[in-house]
């Protein structure tokens, strides 16, 4: 009876961790990104297809409220995110990584920034996109990478990385 206890054990963890399907992310231009869940500060899941599928370009940056050049980034991506939320999807995910939520929390609140934030709780998702290094931006079009920033990117530059030839900014 033990070994059949021992075998069914054993069974069960195989089956629960492999059960979990981890994301696998192929950070390149032209690379098609998976359908992944992103959760805001209050845990409510969003899917990545309804932000990345929604006919607008979106700007995808990885981020940290210890950061300083993430500090100077997300005030040229608030400016950026007020003038053209319109147009362009903005979504900033927040690695937990040397913080905590609360203070995440905290730093969002005291700097007034309004683009949509998350959370990755479990580094899932920087693990998955390969995040070496705060900031780190995307640009994606109907889930497919388009352009890649890496470190900090000013509101001008902003502006250049989404300009296309039928002047969606302007």
């Amino acid at each position: 009876m033990r070994k059949l206890l021992i075998i069914i054990s054993m069974f069960m963890t195989f089956l629960i961790g492999h059960g979990k399907q981890s994301l696998n992310v192929t950070v390149e231009k032209g690379a098609k990104l998976p359908n992944f869940e992103l959760k805001d500060f209050n845990r409510i899941r969003t899917k990545s297809r309804k932000i990345f599928n929604n006919g607008k370009p979106t700007l995808l940056v990885f981020a940290a409220e210890w950061c300083p050049h993430c500090h100077a980034e997300l005030s040229e991506v608030q400016k950026f995110y007020e003038e053209n939320k319109d147009k362009v999807n903005v979504a900033v995910v927040f690695t937990s990584n040397h913080t905590t939520l609360a203070k995440t929390k905290n730093f969002v609140t005291e700097n007034n920034f309004t683009f949509p934030v998350y959370y990755d709780m479990e580094r899932a998702i920087m693990n998955a996109f390969k995040v070496k290094g705060v900031p780190y931006n995307l640009k994606i079009q109907n889930s497919k990478i388009e352009d890649i920033h890496e470190g900090t990117i000013t509101y001008d530059e902003l502006v250049e990385f989404f300009h296309e030839p039928d002047n969606l900014l302007n």
